[in-house]
């Protein structure tokens, strides 16, 4: 058998933009495994990763995030090295200060983490039977392939397109992460793990920074509503591993924005 490169599967996800152009890429929706005639070293699932913001049910959630996932982590864990799913570090946003990957979950409910939740609990206890399959816990990722729904489609299409916006409180903090660093991590991971910056960044700040890169003034472009503001509650937690930095974050978000040619 010949060993082949690596697979992405959810081809449309903003993390598959951001994996090596000479890996496999395939969409997730009516997936078929039979299509899938090479072992690779190693596949990752990336679909899914749009829908956190509907205000849906746990059934809507668990069709996808669980029953779905774990259809095709059955159909493809044999194909493979390593197989690698994405949760979310959402499992610790009851938790001020920084979390790591032996810290239980502890979460203010949604539907969408409860169903995280299931699927990660689900692949540790049958891990004899899952013993290839990695679980990487991203923090907030944002690129111009955010779809809509998003705050950050919001902030990304009113710099292109200089056009004004409303939005919800942003006096916030998060930690914050590039996709392209969940990215190259992920690439490296032969375990479970958190990725995030390893800081607190002020939304706010990031935003206004944002718009001063194409000497755009912040108070020219944003209105606040509260209406707007989310309604799920995180504390203020972050990554106690530092995978990246503000900087980096502010510099590859000014690459993903040249590659619009913005000018």
């Amino acid at each position: 058998m010949v060993l082949m490169n690596s697979l992405v599967i959810g081809s449309t996800s903003q993390l598959a933009k951001y994996f090596p152009e000479s890996y496999d890429k395939i969409s997730s929706r009516d997936f078929n495994p039979d299509n899938v005639d090479s072992f690779y070293d190693r596949i990752y699932l990336t679909f899914a990763e749009q829908r956190t913001f509907l205000a849906e049910n746990e059934s809507f959630y668990n069709s996808i995030n669980v029953d779905y996932t774990i259809k095709i982590i059955d159909m493809m864990k044999d194909k493979c090295n390593k197989l690698i799913i994405y949760s979310t570090s959402e499992l610790w946003n009851n938790v001020n200060g920084c979390i790591s990957i032996d810290m239980e979950f502890n979460y203010h409910y949604t539907p969408y983490i409860k169903s995280k939740e299931i699927l990660c609990e689900f692949i540790k206890t049958n891990k004899e039977k899952y013993n290839n399959v990695i679980i990487i816990y991203p923090f907030n990722f944002n690129s111009l392939h955010r779809k809509s729904g998003f705050l950050f489609n919001k902030i990304f299409n009113s710099i292109i397109k200089k056009e004004v916006i409303t939005v919800g409180d942003i006096s916030i903090n998060r930690d914050m992460i590039h996709p392209k660093i969940i990215v190259d991590e992920s690439i490296k991971k032969n375990e479970d793990a958190i990725i995030g910056t390893g800081e607190l960044i002020n939304l706010k700040n990031f935003i206004f920074d944002l718009y001063s890169i194409f000497n755009l003034k912040y108070d020219d472009f944003i209105n606040i509503d509260e209406d707007f503001s989310l309604k799920n509650k995180r504390n203020e937690y972050f990554s106690c591993d530092k995978y990246s930095s503000y900087s980096e974050l502010i510099d590859l978000t000014k690459k993903d924005f040249y590659g619009y040619k913005i000018s």
